[in-house]
């Protein structure tokens, strides 16, 4: 009891007391994986961002983007294609659960049997369960192949719902008769014109009409929805490629050259003395490649109309070796690209140049051209069946072509599918293959995506192909030309250190370095900073960006970065806008135009007044006159292009009388309407009904997805989780 006592009358004590206990909770909280402070300001680390308040969890992201980074694209590209992947399938699920949508396992399976050319369900179901099981027993592959299905599996479902959703929602577009009607008589009626015309470049190059930054502004502010932004940065940047210097040049030359003449080298470590035979003077092309050339041997023969086909991206000395050159002739050097070759004839043997052949194609379920439920192993029993038969007896080929092949299109021509170039692009690969390696009078078997071929040769028009053996060397830079290349990357990296932006260009421009900019850039900009062009490698973008968006690099910073072939970049970060509406000269491009074309109507309505004509927009812009026809349907002008709202003004004006100033596409249009038909009476319109349904289906789904991202609460937190972690 005393000691209640002593504590009512210190109270202050107890609150400071409680006061630290709490202060000591919090600060542990803080610094734990899942303190909730930290929750509170910065949001849950396991996510990388909300649609309409439902997760996308890292773990699903980063997964998707492990699904697709054995594509070649970069780091900035595989998470920009992820995230609009995620953001979509969790619109579209919402919505598709709206309106009662689901897909069930059963239809995952029949999805994926038909992807898979599976009869049913059920015997794709055997067969993975049957990969399943020699995933576990360690068969070489079959893992991989078993974690592939999950994957597709997974995948599945959500292109399944999109596609019912996207069923559902066209359905529901239908155009009335009444809607055809109209269409009709405004692809029938029609006004007669005479209009006075003046491009935007004439009226601009007389009018001096400037858009602000501030009106820009306001028109963004006015339409916001249109105009949201990320987070964005302007770059100013150096760059200094890893390229060889003419020295380096000439070193690759001198090189490739001695495989013209024999050559002594000797090895030091084995204290040996060999001779390298000539190129000319070697006995096995492909070993001698195999040995000297930074590329492999080709063992393939081309035809020299082949040769003519890709000649167009060769030098034409090198061109005119492969057209003239003999057996064992060696020819170059020859440069091309970043290396020079030397290109030796080693052989030649005369190869099919086109084939004409004649098929019994016997499909089964899943091939897309079955008759009935033919599973492939009946497809496969009948099409042995029939060749054994055809070959007992060749003349029955035909007869049999009749009674069971399924190609539509060579069946009524005995099978025949005529000649077939030996390269060509328009034929199933394995029915090519079959082509390529068969003589004239050979028939046989072979398996496409169109089901079973029965093949027969029917004649072969042969050429003489080119067998040809290339000693490549790459032109690289020397180890001198690298560190040359990083010392001036680095000296000017250091020279540039707390100067600013006009400090940093008028250096650059005067040694004469590579100097660019990229403006407007957002964290997962998809483009190369770098025009690849240069030979820039871009390896190092996202880590570019990262560092330009991280909050602790303060605008008039520099940075050196060096990619994987040795380039070289130093990066100004010379501006930062923060996420919101999208700054003026972000938009500039595709708003002053409009904004340019409202001053220069209200400009010329100013002056033509209240009673426009067309002399006076003539005499007083410089405009052009001209007559025609036009009609509301399609509104095209002679050598103008569709212009709709002057379509729409000649419909809406009585005639004998003039328009004010229409801006139009091509330019501003003065029009004065001399005549319009009658509008015609329609007695049938319905067979517009479909292609109307056609392009107002076309139209809901271009438009669907980006009307729902545009009406979605969308939070983007890649940059500050996946950021922070991989710093």
């Amino acid at each position: 009891m005393a000691i209640l006592g002593a504590i009512r009358k210190q109270t202050w004590l107890l609150i400071v007391v409680i006061g630290i206990a709490m202060i000591a909770f919090l600060a542990g909280d803080l610094f734990s994986d899942n303190s909730v402070v930290k929750r509170l300001f910065t949001g849950d680390p396991n996510e990388v961002g909300n649609v309409n308040g439902e997760s996308i969890s890292l773990a699903e992201f980063v997964n998707a983007q492990s699904a697709m980074s054995n594509q070649n694209l970069s780091q900035n590209q595989v998470s920009q294609q992820v995230w609009n992947t995620l953001v979509s399938q969790k619109l579209i699920k919402t919505q598709a659960e709206k309106a009662g949508l689901e897909v069930s396992e059963n239809e995952v399976w029949n999805f994926l049997a038909q992807q898979y050319g599976m009869p049913s369900a059920d015997e794709l179901k055997v067969q993975i369960g049957q990969l399943k099981s020699q995933a576990e027993q360690g068969v070489p592959g079959a893992g991989q192949t078993y974690q592939n299905f999950l994957m597709m599996f997974d995948e599945a479902r959500p292109n399944l719902i999109r596609q019912k959703y996207m069923q559902l929602v066209t359905m529901g577009v239908a155009t009335t008769s009444k809607e055809a009607e109209l269409q009709q008589i405004g692809n029938i009626q029609n006004a007669t014109i005479d209009y006075a015309f003046a491009s935007y470049e004439d009226l601009k190059k007389r009018y001096n009409i400037e858009v602000t930054d501030d009106e820009i502004n306001a028109y963004v502010k006015k339409y916001p929805k249109y105009y949201k932004s990320e987070a964005l940065v302007d770059l100013n940047y150096v760059y200094f490629p890893a390229q060889a210097s003419a020295a380096d040049e000439a070193v690759a030359l001198d090189e490739i050259k001695k495989f013209l003449t024999p050559q002594i080298v000797h090895d030091e470590v084995n204290n040996v003395t060999d001779t390298i035979a000539a190129f000319a003077s070697a006995d096995n092309d492909s070993v001698y490649v195999s040995k000297y050339s930074e590329r492999p041997f080709v063992n393939q023969f081309i035809t020299r109309k082949e040769v003519q086909q890709f000649a167009s991206q060769l030098p034409e000395d090198y061109v005119d070796f492969l057209m003239n050159g003999t057996v064992g002739q060696v020819g170059g050097p020859f440069k091309t690209g970043n290396a020079y070759q030397l290109v030796k004839v080693s052989k030649t043997k005369e190869v099919a140049d086109s084939i004409n052949s004649s098929h019994i194609l016997i499909s089964y379920t899943g091939t897309g051209n079955a008759a009935g439920n033919r599973s492939r192993e009946e497809a496969r029993v009948l099409a042995d069946s029939l060749l054994t038969q055809i070959k007992a007896n060749p003349s029955s080929f035909n007869a049999m072509v009749a009674q069971h092949s399924e190609d539509p299109g060579s069946a009524p021509k005995n099978g025949s599918i005529g000649w077939t170039y030996r390269n060509s692009q328009n034929i199933a690969p394995e029915y090519l293959q079959f082509l390529n390696t068969h003589t004239t009078g050979e028939i046989g078997l072979t398996e496409s995506r169109f089901g079973f071929h029965i093949i027969r040769i029917d004649g072969v028009k042969n050429v003489t192909g080119y067998q040809f053996a290339n000693i490549l060397k790459e032109i690289k830079p020397s180890q001198e030309t690298s560190d040359k290349n990083f010392a001036d990357a680095r000296n000017f990296a250091q020279e540039v250190q707390g100067k600013s932006l006009n400090e940093f260009a008028n250096l650059a421009q005067q040694k004469g370095y590579n100097y660019n900019t990229a403006e407007n850039v957002a964290r997962y900009y998809v483009l190369p900073l770098v025009d690849p062009s240069t030979g820039f490698s871009n390896d190092k973008d996202n880590d570019i960006l990262k560092w330009a968006f991280n909050k602790n690099t303060k605008p008039g910073s520099t940075n050196m970065f060096s990619t994987i072939n040795e380039d070289h970049i130093i990066v100004f970060l010379s501006s930062r806008t923060p996420e919101g509406l999208a700054p003026a000269k972000a938009v500039r491009d595709e708003v002053e135009p409009i904004l340019a074309h409202q001053k220069l109507i209200e400009e010329i309505n100013k002056k033509l007044g209240e009673n426009p004509s067309l002399d006076a927009f003539v005499s007083n812009f410089g405009a052009e006159r001209g007559s025609t026809s036009i009609s509301f349907g399609s509104a095209q002008i002679a050598g103008k292009g569709a212009e709709p709202k002057v379509a729409g003004a000649a419909f809406g004006m009585n005639p004998n009388t003039t328009s004010k100033a229409i801006a139009g596409n091509a330019g501003v249009y003065v029009v004065n309407l001399k005549s319009r038909t009658e509008a015609p009476t329609v007695q049938d319109a319905t067979f517009l009904i479909e292609q109307i349904n056609q392009q107002a289906q076309q139209r809901m789904m271009q438009q669907l997805l980006p009307s729902l991202i545009m009406s979605s609460d969308i939070d983007d937190t890649r940059m500050e989780k996946l950021d922070r972690q991989m710093m």
